[in-house]
């Protein structure tokens, strides 16, 4: 028994280690790519040419300034004038869109889960099987019809338009909180209704505070998700272009020296700076472990 016990152990020992070993890879080959497009928008168009997996040799803020300087995205004025949106401008444009659309998202997404977990009714059950069917079958040839609504009543290019639109509950996240609120104990609302709470303070008081860490999570994810998006300002809001809709169209224009490799992974560094600071900030908060405390008889 001695002998077998030991020989598993050892088994699981190398397991283990050879786990281990595949995971650093894993992270390796991550973390690799990433660093060398970084070294890379220090290099100038040249230098890239003949050294392109090496270290810069001599580091070089050029193309940072070109990109500040030129990353202009032409905007309608109306009357068949154009006007041009700055990087500075496009990042206010992109922190108001992305901000406010991920916290009408999660609001939304929270709030309904909350209802449909919390009341079990019928149309509780027909709301649940709205988000499944949806996530199934995909929607398509919706877009014209969604620019005709928008336009109807008045969301086409205005951002708290854009937060209207995307405040709604469809999505993974939806089943990520449904979950939650149904694994939360019942314990908690029934003391608060003994103390006389009444239904809006069970749920903003009680049981919102249990499910925070869960809530900026899915800012954080839905404010990366709509950070990045390009086709949505592209198509609804002409006016108010995003740092992503710049990248997209420094990235594809006919100038020489913005066409080059360097260049480029300049653009997406710009793009990547702000959701990296974000993350740094809440990143103890958002990985940190979620406990729940217990119910004391």
């Amino acid at each position: 028994m001695n002998r077998k016990l030991k020989k598993f152990l050892s088994f699981r020992s190398a397991f283990a280690v050879i786990f281990f070993i595949l995971l650093v890879l894993y992270c390796i080959s991550l973390f690799l790519p990433l660093g060398w497009g970084l070294l890379t928008t220090f290099k100038s168009r040249g230098e890239f040419r003949t050294n392109i997996l090496g270290f810069p040799q001599d580091f070089t803020f050029s193309n940072y300034i070109y990109a500040f300087q030129n990353m202009d995205v032409p905007v309608p004025l109306g009357n068949g004038q154009i006007g041009y949106s700055t990087l500075m401008m496009q990042f206010v444009n992109s922190f108001l869109y992305a901000g406010g659309c991920a916290l009408a998202a999660a609001i939304v997404i929270c709030i309904t889960a909350y209802a449909t977990a919390k009341f079990d009714y019928f149309f509780s059950k027909i709301i649940y099987a709205i988000v499944v069917i949806t996530m199934v079958l995909p929607i398509v040839g919706a877009l014209p019809s969604e620019i005709q609504m928008a336009r109807l009543f008045g969301l086409f290019d205005s951002i708290p338009g854009m937060w209207i639109m995307r405040a709604n509950f469809l999505g993974i996240y939806y089943l990520v909180f449904y979950s939650t609120f149904k694994g939360v104990a019942k314990e908690y609302s029934e003391a608060a209704y003994i103390d006389g709470a009444s239904e809006w303070r069970v749920m903003t008081r009680v049981l919102l505070p249990i499910v925070s860490p869960i809530f900026l999570t899915v800012v954080l994810l839905k404010f990366i998700e709509f950070w990045n998006d390009y086709q949505i300002p592209l198509i609804y809001l002409p006016s108010y272009p995003t740092v992503s809709y710049g990248v997209f169209t420094f990235g594809n224009t006919n100038a020489t020296e913005a066409s080059s490799v360097p260049m480029g992974l300049t653009g997406c560094f710009l793009l990547l700076l702000p959701v990296l600071v974000i993350f740094l900030v809440f990143s103890k908060r958002l990985i940190g472990n979620v406990s729940m405390g217990g119910i004391k008889e």
